[in-house]
């Protein structure tokens, strides 16, 4: 299978120069797996919404202080190969070209999702993570920003009070809240509110997660401390 094959088409395509305000903007209004930096017009590296999540950086920084290098791919590639390459490379995305030209993106889950089928033989206990991070119902918004960054993953498992799965919290989740927070805002329908940070997890926790309890377990789940953040980007 040709990497063409699962690659989507709606590669956005940003200067170095570019301020990230305006990637922030793509990113809600077009909501691409990643934009490609180009520098000079020549490919440069890519930017996520997970890194832009992860960062403390201001609106008015420039794209240049943010992109990371990622292997470009070719549309021909085999599926195998580029997720070799991306496993390599430490990145879940990557350019695929024609030549000289950008023709789309593809993700680690668009490939794992080519390759499904192949893996009927393996069981979720053949590759879960025993020590998954977690967030509390109440904690408040500024502690899922902190374990999103910290952990380096774009979603945490929610537990309540007795340490049981009630939902899964995204770093879209995370952004959509705020989003809408700001939107809000500056209309005053909630001018002078507390800080967005200190909303409780329960106020952007996705409600549509499939709820499951861990099996075999004695007690609750405990996840490990951090500190919390209070800073959003």
């Amino acid at each position: 299978m040709d990497i063409a094959d699962i690659a989507t088409t709606d590669a956005v395509e940003v200067d170095v120069e570019e301020r990230l305000g305006k990637v922030r903007a793509v990113f809600e209004s077009e909501n691409p797996k990643a934009v490609v930096a180009t520098e000079d017009g020549d490919y440069a590296g890519v930017l996520t919404q997970r890194q832009l999540l992860r960062s403390h950086v201001e609106d008015d920084t420039k794209v240049s202080a943010m992109y990371q290098p990622a292997p470009r791919v070719a549309r021909h590639d085999d599926i195998r190969d580029v997720a070799r390459v991306l496993v390599e490379g430490g990145t879940t995305v990557a350019p695929v070209f024609a030549g000289e030209r950008l023709e789309g993106i593809v993700t680690a889950d668009a490939i794992l999702e080519a390759v499904v089928d192949s893996l009927e033989a393996l069981r979720v206990g053949d590759v879960y993570s025993e020590d998954a991070a977690t967030v509390r119902e109440d904690d408040d918004i500024g502690r899922v920003i902190n374990r999103l960054r910290e952990h380096g993953v774009s979603r945490l498992p929610v537990l309540n009070e007795n340490g049981y799965l009630t939902g899964i919290v995204t770093t879209q989740d995370v952004v959509d809240f705020v989003t809408r927070r700001e939107q809000r805002t500056t209309t005053g329908d909630r001018a002078g509110d507390s800080d967005a940070c200190s909303r409780p997890t329960t106020s952007s926790t996705s409600s549509s997660a499939t709820r499951a309890g861990p099996r075999g377990a004695t007690g609750p789940a405990t996840p490990t401390g951090c500190s919390t953040c209070r800073s959003t980007t």
